[in-house]
């Protein structure tokens, strides 16, 4: 296997003259530890059978190469971590995807399947992935290092038109490519702040008063994270957060008490205490609403079931994944948007996926929109 090494700002600026519109093939290689961004290690390209393994380390600024891609058609295979170092250096999505994966799963080969898997699949080659987990940002990078990232892109274009043609067999292009673009889109929903709290555990549990600490305490976690580069988890458990809305505490002795990391309470206890009593001056008025669990609702299971079985005969119908059609947290989306929303909340309220593109064309016609 052929493939070039690109280490040097030079060498980038030649590379990007060369490309043209043919598709891209593209994969990153990423260390995420400690930190809240990815740390890319390699980036590697094909295009029309040549192949470049691109080194970030060596070559800080890829803004050449990311704008290159700009609009253009390019391969990734379970795309999700890529599109996000992607959007990160090049500071949006302007491309248009085809992921494999997305491809494979309309194929009816499983809701996630491997890249080595669908490789074995497709081409009937058997990949080596004894280095999946190596430090990528490590220098320098070992020749069996490098044969394996190369080995990342050099299937994808060709695994694709092969699934391409099998795609417009069973009349499915269209609806590969909508997921692809939803895909795209949702990666470049911003975030929210003020929601991060709505991904904890137990807030079934919180009083209102105490749901308005830890919303405080989730926003600042997370843009101190951010701000930090810091993995949220280093900088407060989330379990904590918990704790902490629960019990209120206003002194570095309340946070002992709790049994908070050391670090936690040295670096950032002042200013927990801070967000905590910050909500003693708000009007409550603007507090959260309490949360309410799906499960308590006394129709929930009997209606979860029914809707599995109905996803269950579209898939088997349209030899599809169940998972790819509807995953149980899509349908607790929707039955959320159904059931905690008003008649006016659901006008304004973005649709569930559910309700969407393809889903809703194939299925989610049948449910309450």
């Amino acid at each position: 296997m052929q493939f070039d090494i690109i280490s040097t700002q030079a060498q980038l600026s030649a590379y990007v003259l060369t490309l043209d519109n043919s598709p891209i093939a593209l994969d990153t290689e990423f260390v995420r530890t400690r930190t809240f961004f990815a740390n890319l290690g390699l980036l590697q390209v094909s295009q029309n059978e040549k192949i470049v393994l691109i080194d970030p380390i060596a070559i800080p600024d890829l803004s050449e190469f990311w704008q290159a891609i700009d609009n253009k058609n390019c391969i990734l295979h379970a795309s999700s971590e890529d599109l996000e170092i992607i959007r990160q250096h090049k500071g949006d999505l302007n491309i248009k995807l085809f992921d494999t994966q997305v491809a494979c799963a309309f194929l009816n080969h499983g809701g996630s399947l491997g890249y080595a898997k669908m490789v074995e699949l497709i081409e009937g080659v058997v990949l080596d992935k004894g280095e999946s987990r190596t430090d990528w940002c490590a220098r320098p990078l070992t020749d069996k290092q490098k044969h394996y990232a190369a080995a990342d892109v050099l299937y994808l274009q060709p695994s694709l038109e092969v699934l391409q043609t099998q795609l417009a067999e069973k009349k499915m292009t269209t609806f590969f490519e909508q997921e692809c673009q939803m895909i795209l889109d949702q990666k470049m929903k911003p975030v929210d702040p003020d929601k991060a709290y709505k991904s904890l555990d137990n807030l079934f549990q919180l009083d209102r008063y105490s749901l308005a600490i830890i919303q405080a305490l989730a926003k600042w976690r997370l843009e101190t994270a951010q701000a930090r580069n810091l993995a949220l988890n280093f900088v407060v458990k989330a379990e904590h957060l918990w704790l902490l809305a629960y019990y209120r505490p206003s002194t570095m002795a309340d946070l002992k008490r709790l049994n908070l990391l050391p670090n936690e309470i040295r670096i950032h206890g002042a200013n927990i205490l801070s967000v905590i009593a910050g909500i003693s001056e708000k009007d409550p008025e603007t507090f959260p609403p309490l949360v309410s669990r799906l499960i308590d609702f006394p129709e929930y299971k009997k209606t979860l079931k029914s809707i599995r079985e109905t996803i269950k005969e579209c898939a088997t119908k349209y030899q599809l994944p169940i998972e790819l059609i509807a995953s149980k947290r899509i349908i607790n989306e929707y039955l959320s948007w159904s059931w905690k929303l008003n008649d006016q909340q659901r006008l304004t309220a973005p649709k569930p996926k559910l309700l969407t593109g393809w889903r809703f064309e194939l299925i989610g016609h049948q449910f309450k929109h």
